[in-house]
């Protein structure tokens, strides 16, 4: 039997290789959790980052649409606009014809008269 001062080198020996290896576990274990944390941020800002981008698609398509219905709302302005145009148009010249009826017919009338008065 070796002697007992061997055995407690021995032992104190493997303790203070164990304490070493603990020390060395809580050293990763710490840089473990710091890294986790970071997984965990890096992950929240990838869902942050999907959210905008939807948000951007979504306001996208809402402008396009908005757009879409300015130009067309433009356009039907525009035609209701030449219709307006055409109808005043159209009832000057009638008003025209009116009044160049109405000379007409005066003229005619005085024009008639005077060749009644004549013969």
């Amino acid at each position: 039997m070796p002697p007992p001062s061997n055995d407690f080198t021995a032992l104190g020996y493997r303790i203070d290789s164990v304490e070493r290896q603990i020390q060395q576990l809580q050293g990763q274990l710490q840089l473990y959790v710091p890294q986790r944390e970071n997984d965990l941020r890096l992950q929240g800002i990838q869902e942050s980052v999907r959210r905008i981008e939807g948000d951007v698609t979504e306001i996208r398509t809402k402008m396009s649409e908005i757009t879409a219905a300015m130009i067309k709302q433009e356009q039907d302005a525009r035609d209701r606009d030449t219709k307006q145009r055409e109808s005043q148009d159209k009832l000057q010249i009638r008003v025209l014809w009116f009044i160049v009826g109405t000379i007409i017919a005066i003229g005619s009338t005085v024009l008639a008269s005077y060749f009644v008065h004549l013969f």
